[in-house]
């Protein structure tokens, strides 16, 4: 008999075919990935195009806007009263000596316009014309007040009294 080798039986070795399947399969993981993440950034564009054929930062503009006109007219009343009777408290203030016979207020949007009448302080028309002049300086100091000025009428030189006119802006 012919001598028969008698080899070891040699076990097979499996890792290498391990580390093929871990490797496709790996690969078909990445792949799938990438099919998923071009799909979305695919819906991403569209989106993005829908988005900006319907113009919402337009539309978001034209709602504040309309937010602001609405607050500003409703609350255009309450803030003219507030301005007229702080400029009303203002002026009784800034008035002594002399007295405050007449104070008429009309409002605007931005502004209210003034006719304050003062009257004659007691004693000499010279007293009374320095106390007039420094009525209107204290008239000018007033925070928010220009355009202050006397505004002589025919019936304030009977009367000895003085109008002044003048426009505050709104706080």
């Amino acid at each position: 008999m012919a001598q028969q080798e008698i080899r070891p039986e040699r076990r097979r070795r499996r890792w290498p075919a391990a580390i093929v399947i871990l490797l496709l399969a790996l690969s078909a993981l990445l792949h799938a990935a990438r099919v998923l993440r071009a799909r979305d950034v695919r819906q991403a564009r569209e989106r993005y195009a829908a988005l900006a054929g319907e113009r919402p930062v337009a539309g978001t503009k034209e709602r504040r806007a309309r937010f602001y006109q609405v607050r500003f007219f409703l609350a255009h009343p309450a803030r003219i009263s507030y301005a007229a009777a702080d400029l009303a408290r203002r002026l009784a203030a800034a008035a002594p000596p002399l007295r405050l016979l007449s104070l008429q207020i009309d409002p605007g949007l931005h502004e209210l316009g003034f006719t304050v009448i003062v009257g004659p302080p007691p004693g000499s028309r010279r007293a009374g014309q320095r106390r007039l002049a420094a009525f209107l300086e204290r008239l000018s100091a007033v925070p928010g007040v220009f355009d202050a000025a006397p505004a002589a009428t025919p019936q304030d030189e009977q009367a000895g009294s003085q109008t002044f006119q003048g426009r505050v802006d709104l706080p």
